[in-house]
């Protein structure tokens, strides 16, 4: 996969499943990652995986039904990384919760 290298990369649903695998490849690739998951645990063990190979990670506990926790995870992105390229929205959603 070109083009990955020096991209920032948003992920939901990252602590397990495809999110997981698909944050592990990203960063192989050189992909600065920013994760996101409602299991904070999970998503340590998946950025310290990450940082075995020097990966750029960020994580930040996010549950998609609440609109500022995706402002939150993209803030997150651009005060690490300074910049958002990418954004995948992997993670299931329910109805939205209100505030």
């Amino acid at each position: 996969m070109s083009g990955i290298r020096n991209k920032v990369i948003v992920i939901t649903g990252a602590s397990s499943g495809i999110g997981e695998a698909t944050a592990i490849h990203l960063a192989q690739q050189g992909g600065s990652l920013v994760l996101g998951a409602r299991r904070l645990e999970h998503l340590q063990r998946v950025a310290q995986k990450i940082q075995q190979f020097n990966g750029n990670v960020a994580v930040k506990e996010t549950d998609v039904r609440r609109r500022d926790d995706l402002v939150d995870i993209v803030d997150l992105a651009l005060s690490q990384f300074g910049k958002l390229d990418v954004f995948i929205n992997n993670a299931g959603i329910g109805p939205p919760i209100s505030p």
